[in-house]
């Protein structure tokens, strides 16, 4: 009867009642690296197997009907290490002291050619001999900058130490998608451990950290993200562009009673980023007219804007805009009166602009298929 036997409690594997062999007796580890960051190899001391088991073991007759009787070129051992293999759960970043697993790879096909039982156990490796090292704060010297139009902005990096270079730092972050408030990750290569110990004499205390980004300039959503003195000489430029079109195109007929700023009306594209502002303008004017034929005098409605293009703001109180670049309606509309000019002709002014403020709103926002409104800070009761 045979004397071997196997315990599932154990994990001991018993294939067959031949030579034994175990293997977890001829595992060994090598470590490299330092506390930390260090890394440890199972490997399978086939030498010492062979010189204690080679003469003990014979291949089988399926071996010597497959291969021949002529095996002086290859030993049983030989034979066994294509069908056995040893392998760490986890092999790198290891600290002294750590406990990691490993496992054995056996292919029992072994069996039908070397006459033998191979004993094994998963079994777990006490991390020890890992180097000690020095740490420092790899980021104290690091200065993180973040650069262009949100949501476009970029990433880069400036390193003023003296242990390492601004190419040595990386980010998971795509350059020319970041936004204000991204987080993103700059790091380290961890693979560069032994490198940096090695020609510093220290690793980093800290592989990586987070950034929030922050600084961007962006397209602004709001009027209350521009600063009040951009907001005025905004609206400036547009009273004095409108009092200038009344100094040179108007006729003695007609007379501004008041012009007041309404509120605005802020549109950002539909597609890519941008803005749009206009700033919306009630025009009170009197039309007065008479002669023998008839009069008219009346307060008519005008309203109007100043439309304003690509404005950025910091989020520290800073607009950027350029002042000069602006549009105002090309559309325009007719009062006509019943007294005639001529006796045939009746007296009519032209007013560019929009007679409602319904009107003015579906051509600037209604009819805009390119950009959607994203703000409407306009009183209409002004």
């Amino acid at each position: 009867m045979c004397g071997c036997r196997c315990s599932d409690r154990s994990r001991v594997f018993d294939i067959a009642c031949k030579r034994t062999i175990d293997l977890n007796k001829y595992v060994t580890f090598e470590t490299t690296g330092y506390n930390g960051y260090g890394n440890v190899y199972p490997q399978i001391d086939w030498e010492k197997i062979q010189k204690k088991y080679d003469s003990r073991l014979k291949f089988t007759k399926e071996f010597e009907e497959q291969y021949g009787k002529n095996t002086d070129s290859i030993s049983p051992v030989a034979g066994l290490q294509s069908y056995v293999s040893v392998e760490m759960k986890s092999d790198s970043n290891l600290s002294n002291k750590d406990k990691v697993k490993y496992s054995w790879n056996v292919n029992k096909d072994y069996a039908k050619y070397v006459k033998c039982n191979l004993k094994y156990k998963n079994k777990t490796y006490k991390v020890k001999g890992l180097e000690e090292v020095k740490t420092f704060d790899a980021f104290k010297d690091l200065q993180v900058s973040f650069n262009g139009i949100s949501p476009g902005g970029a990433v880069s990096f400036d390193y003023t130490g003296s242990d390492l270079t601004s190419a040595d730092f990386q980010t998971d972050a795509s350059n020319g998608t970041l936004a204000n408030g991204d987080k993103i990750k700059v790091y380290l290569d961890k693979s560069m451990a032994d490198s940096y110990a090695a020609n510093i004499g220290k690793l980093p205390e800290k592989w990586e950290k987070e950034y929030t980004v922050k600084g961007l300039w962006y397209y602004v959503t709001s009027a209350s993200d521009i600063d009040d003195d951009t907001m005025q000489q905004m609206k400036d430029r547009a009273e004095q562009e409108y009092n200038d079109h009344v100094e040179s195109s108007w006729v003695d007929s007609e007379s501004l009673e008041s012009l007041t700023y309404m509120g605005d009306y802020l549109l950002e594209p539909v597609v890519g980023n941008g803005n749009e502002l206009y700033l919306i303008y009630h025009v009170k004017v009197r039309d007065q007219y008479s002669n023998d034929d008839g009069s008219y005098d009346k307060v008519n409605d005008v309203y109007w804007y100043m439309h304003y293009g690509t404005i950025l703001a910091d989020g520290e109180g800073n607009t950027d805009i350029d002042l000069s670049d602006y549009g105002t309606p090309g559309n325009f509309f007719k009062i006509k009166t019943d007294a005639k000019t001529d006796g045939i002709s009746s007296m009519v002014w032209k007013y560019y602009g929009y007679p409602t403020l319904d009107d003015l709103y579906a051509d600037v926002v209604g009819d805009n298929a390119d950009y959607s409104l994203v703000e409407d800070a306009v009183d209409n009761t002004k």
